[in-house]
């Protein structure tokens, strides 16, 4: 086994590398190869920790789509003979995130049980600024916390906290700058309405699973209701006059059906054809 001092030293040496440098040491381990330094079972145990994990996850993910910095076209090689290469080296980074994936999975169901326990206040502010990817949430990586808000367990409570966000954005987001203008506060406001309704799209689909899981069938957003919501809220004198619009509209119907029916039966009355 694995000492934890080598391991911890193992630990520093892969965090210090830069993102490229870590995902050539991730991809030449889970290949089979082998540098001088760290024996293979310090790395791979260092590689499976809680801080390096996720790490290796997203850098077996980017590998994937980077796979032919990793295999260049060789000299008077095919396009099809250099994806003949490519296919097994795609496959075997794809299968080498197996054991992380599960190891994040861990992490994010801790993760998921720790912001369940959270007080409102706390909860808001956790979420927040997950939405707004500050690093201001502890070491969780953010692939964690992703997993652990988009659970069956904290969805729900997240998605409260999504309509409140765009109903009312002030609450959520900092003070401009003195000299932020209307037009630039605006633009702020809807970026930030954007980053939630991203954000709460993920959120249903856990809502949704959760409710299927009871017996129930999962509902739909109330969109319209949102809508009328925001609208009140930015331009209420607006709400009002469409209010107006319709209820006029609707008593101007009513009378027109009066009409129409006190018509049918004068023309009955009188022995009309």
């Amino acid at each position: 086994m694995a000492e934890a001092e080598e391991i911890a030293e193992e630990i520093k040496r892969l965090s210090d590398m830069s993102p490229d440098g870590f995902m050539n040491a991730v991809v030449h381990h889970v290949m089979g190869g082998h540098r001088t330094g760290a024996p293979r079972d310090v790395q791979a145990a260092a590689l499976a920790s809680p801080p390096m994990a996720p790490r290796a996850l997203d850098a077996l993910e980017r590998a994937v789509e980077r796979a032919r910095t990793f295999l260049p076209r060789q000299e008077g090689e095919s396009k099809r003979q250099q994806a003949a290469r490519l296919a097994p080296f795609r496959t075997g980074l794809q299968e080498a995130m197996h054991p992380y994936k599960d190891i994040v999975d861990d992490l994010a169901h801790e993760e998921a049980k720790r912001l369940a326990a959270l007080d409102d206040e706390t909860f808001s502010r956790r979420w927040t600024a997950f939405v707004l990817d500050m690093p201001v949430t502890g070491p969780v990586p953010r692939r964690v916390q992703a997993l652990a808000f988009r659970s069956p367990r904290v969805a729900g409570r997240a998605d409260a906290v999504c309509r409140l966000m765009i109903e009312e954005p002030g609450r959520f987001l900092a003070a401009g700058a003195p000299d932020e203008g209307r037009k630039a506060r605006e633009s702020r406001v809807e970026r930030f309405r954007d980053q939630v309704v991203a954000e709460q799209r993920f959120l249903r689909y856990a809502v949704q699973y959760a409710e299927a899981r009871e017996g129930r069938m999962p509902t739909e957003p109330n969109v319209r209701l949102r809508a009328l919501r925001l609208l009140g809220s930015n331009h209420p004198e607006e709400l009002s006059r469409l209010i107006h619009q319709v209820r006029d509209e609707l008593a101007e119907g009513k009378k027109e059906s009066r009409r129409d029916a006190r018509a049918v039966r004068r023309a009955t009355g009188s022995g009309a054809p």
